[in-house]
């Protein structure tokens, strides 16, 4: 059978376990409640989005302006490209 404790009977049993530890432990703990507090400070300010970056919609017609970037039939070879811009000695 599982036990629900109160957020007030929580705390009393937090504090009795604090209360155990050697002193040179208390910093640690207070470091890990001050990371505790900041994690929930950043939950309220933040709202989560289940995405980065927003999807930006736009027409279909707009895909018309990539047909005519490249020549008909073109093959293009990407690392012959990236070498012709980069090395100024690059011959094709």
């Amino acid at each position: 059978m599982e036990t629900t404790l109160t957020s007030h009977e929580t705390r009393e049993r937090i504090i009795a376990l604090v209360q155990t530890l050697p002193a040179e432990s208390l910093p640690i703990v207070e470091a890990f409640v001050r990371f505790v507090q900041a994690q929930q400070m950043a939950s309220f300010t933040q709202p989560a989005t289940p995405w980065r970056y927003p999807t930006v919609a736009a027409p279909a017609i707009s895909l018309e302006n990539w047909l005519n970037l490249l020549d008909e039939g073109y093959e293009g070879d990407a690392l012959a490209d990236t070498e012709a811009v980069f090395d100024e000695d690059y011959e094709q």
